[in-house]
């Protein structure tokens, strides 16, 4: 297991689900399901307090556009299913790879990450969380985003 992903299950998962996941992500014949596992029930394993949107269309808001021209820097693009794990990219390279495959993805950045849920019956969960609150712009009345842990319609 890398520090970065040890320094996201610490961040970002709540404690109650942090020891199972460090150590499905320590070692090399579980860390495929375990990552698997997490972005399918990524709802419920994430702290709420580290989400700053979620929503199927995150990709597209303009809060998530104005995020991403701040944190364009390098980053970690892990899947379950797509080698080689832990491929090193832009953030602008990674969303746009997470966004055309169907499998799970978990990109991971210097102070947040992405998480893009497989595509399924239901939609695709996707979660932007960072590690400190950032004021983001507000969304259009169009789309439901969660902004700061705060619903807005």
């Amino acid at each position: 297991m890398r520090v970065t992903e040890e320094r996201f299950v610490n961040l970002f998962i709540r404690k109650s689900r942090r020891e199972r996941l460090l150590h499905e992500l320590s070692t090399p014949a579980k860390r495929s399901d375990g990552l698997s596992r997490f972005c399918h029930n990524a709802g419920e394993l994430l702290d709420p307090a580290g989400i700053l949107l979620e929503g199927e269309d995150l990709e597209r808001s303009p809060a998530f556009a104005s995020f991403a021209r701040a944190h364009g820097g390098p980053c970690l693009f892990l899947s379950p299913d797509l080698s080689p794990y832990g491929t090193p990219m832009t953030l602008q390279e990674a969303v746009s790879q997470a966004v055309s495959c169907f499998d799970a993805v978990l990109i991971l950045g210097n102070s947040f990450a992405l998480v893009f849920g497989e595509v399924s019956k239901g939609g695709r969960g996707k979660y932007l969380l960072a590690e400190k609150a950032e004021i983001l712009p507000r969304e259009p009345r169009k789309s439901r985003v969660v902004e700061l842990n705060r619903v807005i319609d």
